[in-house]
């Protein structure tokens, strides 16, 4: 199963079009996926996470949604906030910790 569109999930960025390109930026926000989304990409119910540990206990997760169109594949590193969070609970995704040795690095593109 594949996540299609968000129009029933009452999003605060439909307004925003915001474009990402992984040979730009190592991670993007939400309104990034929800452009993705509105342009035709389809998000895979498997996400990938990862969490950074930063002083004072507090912590920062990366949701990975792999996106795709036709034959393209897109992986979309999101930083997490109240919105993302949301969508992930939401929609029910499975989530699958990173591998530690996964280093998100810019492609030439």
């Amino acid at each position: 199963m594949k996540i299609t569109q968000l129009t029933d999930f009452h999003f605060a960025y439909q307004d925003r079009i915001r474009h990402w390109h992984p040979g730009s930026e190592l991670y993007t926000g939400g309104d990034a996926l929800i452009t993705a989304v509105e342009e035709g990409w389809d998000i895979s119910t498997l996400v990938g996470s990862e969490e950074h540990r930063h002083q004072g206990a507090r912590t920062t997760t990366v949701y990975y949604f792999e996106l795709t169109r036709g034959r393209d594949t897109l992986l979309m590193p999101v930083i997490s906030n109240p919105f993302v969070d949301r969508l992930v609970s939401e929609f029910n995704f499975k989530l699958q910790p990173m591998p530690k040795d996964y280093k998100a690095t810019p492609r030439a593109g």
